[in-house]
C-alpha cells in the first residue's frame, strides 16, 4: 500500500476553511432598550386659549376643565389615551400635535407620542419672528406659526404681554387674526 502524503499547506486551507464555516456567526446588534415610561406620572398640561378648554376623561371619572391660559396635570395615561382617541385639543389640525390647544409640558410625552417635533405657539416662537428683519419674511414665518383661533388670539396676547413694538409687524398681526391690541385689553378687562 502506498501511502499518499499532502503539502502541509493543503491541509491548513481545509482546516481552516472548515474552523471558519462552523464558528463564524453574524454580529449581532446590540439593542439598546428605552427607558420604561411611567405611565402613572403626573405631567403638565397648559391651554394656550383664553378660554376655558376642557373634555371628559376616559380613564377616570368626571371632567378635565382647564381655565384660560391655565395649567393642570394629569396622568401620561390619560394624555395618552386622550391622543390616541383622537381629542384634538391635543393632536391639533393633523393629528400629529401640530397646532395643538393644549400643550404637553413633558418631553418623554411628547416622544412618546411623536410630538417632539411639532409646530406648537409659544411666546419665545412670537418673539423670533418678531426678530426677522424682512416684513415679508416675518409675514410668511408668522402665517406658518399661527393657524388656529386659539393661536391668534394668543399671539395677540404674547405681543401685548411682550410689549413687542413694531409698528408694522403688530399691524400685520391685528389685520391676519382680526384683533386689535386694542380690542384684546378690552376683552382681558371684561373677563377680569
Amino acid at each position: 500500500m502506498a501511502k499518499t502524503t499532502r503539502k502541509p499547506q493543503d491541509i491548513s486551507e481545509e482546516v481552516e476553511s472548515v474552523v471558519v464555516d462552523e464558528v463564524y456567526e453574524e454580529p449581532q446588534e446590540e439593542l439598546q432598550e428605552e427607558p420604561m415610561v411611567n405611565l402613572d406620572q403626573q405631567v403638565t398640561i397648559k391651554s394656550i386659549a383664553t378660554w376655558n378648554t376642557g373634555f371628559a376623561r376616559l380613564l377616570g371619572v368626571g371632567d378635565v376643565s382647564i381655565p384660560a391660559k391655565g395649567s393642570v396635570r394629569l396622568t401620561r395615561n390619560e394624555v395618552i389615551s386622550q391622543i390616541q382617541n383622537g381629542n384634538s385639543l391635543f393632536n391639533g389640525i393633523d393629528g400629529f400635535g401640530n397646532h395643538a390647544t393644549l400643550l404637553i409640558c413633558d418631553e418623554p410625552t411628547k416622544k412618546y407620542v411623536g410630538f417632539e417635533k411639532a409646530i406648537q405657539f409659544s411666546d419665545a416662537a412670537v418673539k423670533k419672528i418678531f426678530d426677522i428683519y424682512s416684513q415679508s419674511e416675518f409675514e410668511s414665518q408668522l402665517q406658518n406659526l399661527i393657524v388656529t383661533r386659539a393661536e391668534k388670539r394668543a399671539l395677540m396676547a404674547s405681543i401685548h404681554n411682550q410689549k413687542l413694538n413694531d409698528f408694522s409687524k403688530i399691524r400685520f398681526c391685528e389685520k391676519y387674526t382680526g384683533l386689535s391690541l386694542d380690542k384684546l385689553e378690552q376683552i382681558e378687562k371684561e373677563n377680569r
